[in-house]
C-alpha cells in the first residue's frame, strides 16, 4: 500500500515542480531607435535574467563589418580524400556482395513513383489546406493564451497638442475593449517626438506541458490521414492542379 502512495504522489510532485517552475520575458521599445529585451527563468529561490539591447547590438556588429579584411581568400578545399578529386576508392571487390532481384526493383521504383504522386495531390488538395489553417488559427490562440502578452506601462509624447488628445481619446476606447492594453499611460507635450511602451508576459512548466499535450491531441491526424489514403488510392491529378504544376 506504501508503494501505490508512493507512486501517486511521484506525478504530483512532478506537476508542482513544473508549476512553480516560471518563465518570464519584457520587450522594451523606447525612441530614437532604442529596443531592450529580457528573458528569465525563475524556480523558486533561484532566478535568472538575460538582457539584450537591439540598438547596441546592431552599432557594434555594422562597426565589425567594417573593420573586416575584404582581400581575404577561402583556404583552398581538397574534393577528394588524397587531394587528387578522384573521389573515393572504388569498391570493385565488393559488387556483387548482395544480389536484390530485379522485380523488387521494380516494385520500389513503382512504389516511389506512386508516393510522389499521392504527396503532391495531398499537399495541392484544399481539404487539407482548409484543415491546417483551422489548426494554425487555434494554436494562435493557444499559444497568446500560453504567453499571456501585455502592455505594462506606456509613454507618449508630441508637440502638437491636437493630435495628441485625438490619440488620447481614441486609446481610451481601445484600452477599455482590449483587456491587455489596459496600463498605466501618461501623455506628455514634448518638442521631439518620444514614444516608450514595454511588453511583458510569463507562463509556468506547467501551462508548456498542457499546452504540447493540447496541440499533439488536438493536431489532425486522423482526417490528414484519411485524405493521404485518398489520394494514394486515386493518385491522378485534376485538370486546376495539373495546370499550377504545369503552366
Amino acid at each position: 500500500m506504501v508503494w501505490v502512495y508512493i507512486a501517486l504522489s511521484i506525478p504530483v510532485l512532478i506537476l508542482l515542480l513544473l508549476h512553480f517552475l516560471r518563465f518570464h520575458f519584457s520587450i522594451d521599445v523606447q525612441t530614437p531607435a532604442s529596443l531592450r529585451g529580457s528573458v528569465g527563468v525563475s524556480f523558486m529561490g533561484f532566478r535568472r535574467e538575460i538582457s539584450v539591447d537591439a540598438g547596441r547590438a546592431f552599432t557594434a556588429q555594422e562597426g565589425e563589418n567594417g573593420d573586416e579584411d575584404e582581400n581575404g581568400e577561402p583556404a583552398p578545399q581538397s574534393s577528394g580524400q588524397d587531394g587528387s578529386g578522384t573521389g573515393p576508392a572504388s569498391d570493385k571487390g565488393q559488387r556483387g556482395a548482395l544480389s536484390i532481384p530485379d522485380s523488387w526493383l521494380g516494385y520500389f521504383s513503382r512504389l516511389k513513383v506512386r508516393l510522389q504522386k499521392a504527396f503532391i495531390k495531398w499537399a495541392l488538395d484544399f481539404s487539407v489546406w482548409r484543415l491546417l489553417v483551422r489548426f494554425t488559427l487555434k494554436s494562435g490562440k493557444r499559444v497568446f493564451g500560453l504567453l499571456q502578452p501585455g502592455l505594462k506601462s506606456l509613454h507618449l509624447g508630441m508637440e502638437d497638442v491636437y493630435d495628441l488628445g485625438r490619440i488620447a481619446a481614441a486609446w481610451s476606447v481601445v484600452s477599455g475593449t482590449v483587456p491587455a492594453l489596459n496600463c498605466p499611460v501618461q501623455f506628455g507635450f514634448t518638442e521631439p517626438f518620444n514614444f516608450q511602451a514595454k511588453l511583458a508576459g510569463g507562463f509556468t512548466g506547467l501551462n508548456t506541458l498542457i499546452f504540447g499535450l493540447l496541440t499533439v491531441f488536438s493536431f489532425p491526424w486522423i482526417p490528414l490521414g484519411t485524405r493521404f489514403v485518398h489520394c494514394w488510392r486515386d493518385p491522378r491529378l485534376s485538370r486546376w492542379q495539373r495546370r499550377v504544376l504545369l503552366p
